[in-house]
């Protein structure tokens, strides 16, 4: 089953917003082991949604629809893709209900315009939105099976979770799913690791991919499940050439997984005087999910003594750097040497450090 995202508004064309849906639908379909052929945003015109879905139907079986299904003059999506799909809109008294469900207790008064959201091609599945007004619907036309989503991430993850999870779950029984196994490497330039990998898998007919993603380089090797054997001896063969330089397998997430270890103290602090802002960047947003209602604390100059555990990375030199840990009254330290030695290279040895660090920590906690 192979899929596309086609994403309906002005807004998304003009800059205004990124498309982040396609990204997130994307990612959970290959978490299932399904592959999306395309992504394609257009703006609220009627003719260009004719032709995007005719574009996604040549290339998928499976398409998602996200944006239009509200009520002003710009939300036309459910009326093209009845006309795409040719048959008539049919209105749903249910969804009329659960507008006026979500609106009047929050004190609003439901409008006539309104209406329009209440209205799906004949035949369609209404999946219940219950995060906001707009009712998602799931139709087949064309030997083609669509799910239309509201636009709001916040309201496509509530009717995802409602509905459209357990239906991929329930029809993609018996499929041979498409696996994809990463590495993450450090310290190494895309060309040289992809020099590495390339020996590795010589004369092996198997999809490859890098991604750069300051300071990694990360490699992807993809294949369907029922090669998995077949390509065990490949798979071993490249994490062997990659070996000295890979920090993580299979998208684990090195700030996370220093938070998980961190989550059962009470009190952390970090002295950080040598990367600038990119340890606190990384570790910001999963620091703050994991340590809410506990004391940590995040400085470039001094570091509190009364915490539990203190984390420390400062300068020694301009490509080395000095990391510590101590717990328990235990202190573990060592020293990072950055591969970058240009001067146009400070920036990517601030990074090194900041990852670096991280990873010190997490084999000393």
């Amino acid at each position: 089953m192979i899929a596309s995202v086609l994403g309906i508004g002005t807004e998304l064309v003009d800059g205004q917003i990124v498309n982040k849906n396609g990204a997130w639908i994307s990612e959970k379909l290959k978490n299932l082991g399904l592959t999306t052929k395309l992504h394609l945003v257009i703006p609220d015109d009627r003719k260009l949604i004719l032709e995007s879905l005719d574009y996604c139907g040549q290339y998928s079986d499976l398409m998602f629809v996200t944006g239009g299904l509200g009520p002003t003059s710009d939300d036309f999506t459910r009326e093209m893709i009845a006309e795409w799909a040719g048959l008539k809109l049919k209105w749903d008294e249910e969804s009329w209900q659960h507008i006026k469900d979500r609106l009047e207790p929050r004190g609003y008064v439901v409008k006539d315009i309104q209406r329009q959201q209440c209205y799906f091609p004949e035949g369609s599945r209404i999946i219940k939105n219950n995060e906001g007004t707009a009712n998602a619907f799931f139709v087949e036309a064309k030997g083609k099976k669509i799910f239309v989503l509201p636009g709001p991430p916040r309201e496509i993850e509530s009717v995802w979770n409602a509905e459209i999870y357990q239906w991929l779950n329930k029809n993609i029984e018996g499929m041979d799913p498409f696996i994809t196994r990463h590495w993450d490497t450090i310290g190494m330039g895309e060309s040289d690791v992809a020099t590495l990998v390339e020996q590795a898998l010589a004369n092996v007919n198997v999809e490859k991919g890098y991604r750069v993603h300051l300071p990694y380089v990360e490699v992807k090797m993809s294949f369907y499940k029922s090669q998995e054997e077949k390509m065990r001896t490949h798979v071993e063969r490249v994490t062997e050439a990659l070996r000295a330089i890979t920090v993580t397998r299979d998208q684990q997430d090195v700030p996370l997984m220093l938070s998980l270890a961190l989550k059962n103290h009470q009190s952390v602090s970090v002295l950080d005087s040598c990367t600038g802002q990119f340890l606190l960047n990384r570790l910001m947003p999963v620091m703050r999910e994991f340590m809410t209602g506990k004391t940590w604390t995040y400085s470039s100059h001094a570091i509190d003594d009364q915490a539990q555990i203190k984390l420390s990375i400062t300068p020694k030199d301009e490509h080395s750097a000095l990391v510590s840990v101590e717990r328990r009254n235990k202190r573990f330290s060592d020293i990072i040497v950055a591969p970058y030695k240009a001067m146009p290279m400070k920036e990517r040895r601030a990074q090194y450090f900041a990852e670096m660090a991280m990873i010190f920590w997490l084999r000393h906690l």
